[in-house]
């Protein structure tokens, strides 16, 4: 995707004119969408003070239920925590970003009358792997189970570049077990029989707090396995991911952190580079 420049003309305070204002729907997890203002930052490369940076307004609803447990146990849905989320910022906010991939499975819950566009951290992350390894390229795609099992990222990409090609840790021997050790754990804690244990990324954490082994070595390795099985690049499609792992290659295999590219079509749109989200 190409990097939008965020130039504009500035009005008789010195500051930028004419932003639109973004807005996030955070708490999903609570970290995740402090990162993404952090990328929201970085994408204004000509800042120069304050009033140079764009308007947003955050909605952090931590309750809102776990994504992955209502899609793979049938867990309450997030919908309705999601909608709220929304309204609250609907009356200041032109468009919002969703800064959890999981959350994109329930957009069709989040469009109606008086509700702004979303951006797509989906259709940006697909648009970003094109870039990387050509319309009939191979990508590798880490994430949540529930993200891997609904199909989020194909679906999309079937619209957008047809061709392209996904492999998961799901798809590799040992698949389920592979995804739990070096994906679930590392963003949820230890497994549990009822479900996890905590500790993991989402609660601010670097290491599994039974085995010590930090984050990054594990979701390093995940990359490594789907580099192996022909992946071009890899999209980090879990918030929480780039938080442990970083964005930097993995052995020379590149990242795309859905949250980096969405932070610069964030800044694109609001400046008026790119046109606001489609409502449909």
């Amino acid at each position: 995707m190409a990097e939008a420049s965020s130039s504009h003309e500035t009005d008789d305070t010195g500051g930028m004119s004419e932003w639109l204002t973004i807005g996030i729907m955070g708490g999903l997890g609570p970290y995740a969408h402090i990162d993404f203002e952090h990328r929201l930052l970085a994408a204004v490369a000509d800042a120069r003070r304050d009033q140079d940076y764009p308007p947003w307004i955050l909605s952090s609803l931590p309750a809102t239920p776990d994504r992955t447990a209502c899609l793979l146990d049938g867990g309450p849905s997030p919908a309705p925590a999601l909608r709220e989320s929304l309204r609250r910022i609907a009356p200041v906010a032109d468009f919002a970003v969703i800064p959890c991939n999981t959350a994109h499975a329930f957009l069709d819950a989040l469009r109606g009358p008086g509700l702004p566009p979303i951006l797509s951290i989906v259709d940006e992350s697909v648009r970003a792997a094109v870039e990387a390894v050509g319309a009939q390229g191979r990508v590798g795609l880490m994430g949540t189970s529930g993200t891997l099992k609904s199909g989020l990222y194909p679906r999309r990409a079937r619209a957008l570049a047809p061709d392209l090609e996904w492999v998961t840790l799901l798809d590799l021997p040992d698949g389920e077990a592979a995804q739990v050790e070096l994906t679930m754990r590392p963003i949820y804690g230890p497994p549990t029989a009822g479900g996890w244990a905590g500790g993991g990324i989402k609660a601010g954490t670097a290491a599994d707090p039974k085995t010590g082994r930090a984050h990054h070595a594990a979701l390093a390795e995940a990359v490594r396995r789907l580099a192996a099985a022909g992946a071009g690049c890899v999209v980090t499609a879990c918030t929480e991911i780039p938080l442990a792992l970083g964005r930097d290659p993995i052995d020379g295999t590149p990242l795309i952190d859905p949250l980096d590219v969405t932070a610069r079509a964030a800044i694109a749109i609001a400046c008026g580079r790119r046109p606001l989200p489609r409502r449909g």
